[in-house]
């Protein structure tokens, strides 16, 4: 045991991580010590029940009992110069100085989910990946993290161990086939742009389901289109169609940040229709990149299964801000 554990007064410094998403707010306190973290209480909240992020905090903070030293928040949006913009899948204004007030400290860090999750990477153990193409590592290049969910996420963790978000899921749809043009074409109705993350996502699946079973608007969530999947053929080829999407999307950004350190697969979606058994579509779209195949190809590709992978990202971040 360390000596300074013996000082007069002492007590391990507490740390306050969120994974804060469209469908839900993963709350947690982690007890900050010599050897490392320990995760004293976590909560999660179903985000539209709440009408802001300072009642979710507020909420969760109730119950305990000592101050928390320094807070990490992961948020579904992007933040520049310190100011989170509106968070495009959550009806919540983010005030940074009404967060310092409901935690009770000004150590506090808003950083982008994904980005907090490309953090975690770090610490990542193997049983909580499963490999979806072997490919050949590079150790000197990026590791990319793209988060499938409520949203479409992208962040990168570069060889120095920094990392930095994108808001790349919001680049522009492409379509490559009359099926995919019939999409978009639908989706500009209702929306004007028509992003990667409107077709690769949970609420993407459903309109793609709306337009194969020629319905004017989604009937059905994504978590239902999954679940009758292996019984009705629209829901099938909806599936299909979006781990399609997931694979050509996640080829775009491999080339733009050069993931030739690996690419990780997160978010509650992704997790629900990959896995080895079904990673063929996924696979075929992500290389289909023309001259590019090759180095696609040599792309490692793991699917993560670790749902407090953003948690103990934003953890590892408050712990910098601890004198």
């Amino acid at each position: 045991m360390s000596s300074y554990k013996h000082a007069a007064g002492y007590r391990p410094r507490r740390i306050l991580a969120g994974d804060i998403g469209g469908t839900n707010s993963r709350l947690a306190i982690y007890s900050h010590q010599a050897d490392g973290l320990e995760l004293l209480h976590q909560q999660t909240y179903p985000s539209s029940e709440h009408d802001g992020l300072t009642d979710v905090l507020t909420l969760f903070l109730e119950g305990q009992h000592e101050d928390v030293d320094a807070v990490c928040l992961g948020l579904p949006a992007p933040i520049h110069s310190g100011m989170v913009y509106p968070l495009p899948n959550l009806p919540w204004r983010i005030d940074r100085d009404q967060v310092l007030l409901a935690v009770g400290t000004d150590r506090v860090v808003l950083m982008n989910d994904v980005e907090a999750s490309a953090v975690g990477i770090q610490g990542l153990s193997k049983d909580s990946r499963v490999c979806l193409q072997q490919g050949q590592a590079d150790p000197t290049g990026n590791r990319v993290v793209l988060s499938v969910g409520t949203g479409l996420g992208v962040s990168t963790l570069a060889p120095s161990g920094r990392t930095f978000a994108t808001e790349a899921g919001h680049s522009s749809f492409s379509p490559r086939c009359k099926l995919d043009l019939d999409l978009l074409a639908r989706l500009e109705l209702e929306f004007g742009h028509v992003s990667w993350e409107r077709v690769a996502s949970g609420p993407g699946l459903s309109h793609i389901h709306a337009l194969l079973a020629e319905q004017p608007s989604p009937s059905l969530e994504a978590p239902e289109i999954v679940s009758r999947a292996e019984s009705d053929p629209v829901c099938r080829q909806a599936v299909e169609m979006l781990r399609r999407y997931i694979g050509y999307a996640a080829g775009n950004v491999a080339l733009t940040l050069m993931a030739s350190g690996s690419l990780y697969l997160a978010g509650g979606v992704a997790s629900s229709i990959l896995d080895t058994e079904h990673a063929a579509p996924f696979l075929n779209a992500f290389c289909d990149k023309g001259r590019m195949r090759n180095f696609l190809e040599k792309i490692p590709v793991y699917l993560v299964h670790e749902d407090n992978l953003a948690l103990r990202g934003a953890a590892q971040t408050a712990i910098s801000l601890l004198p």
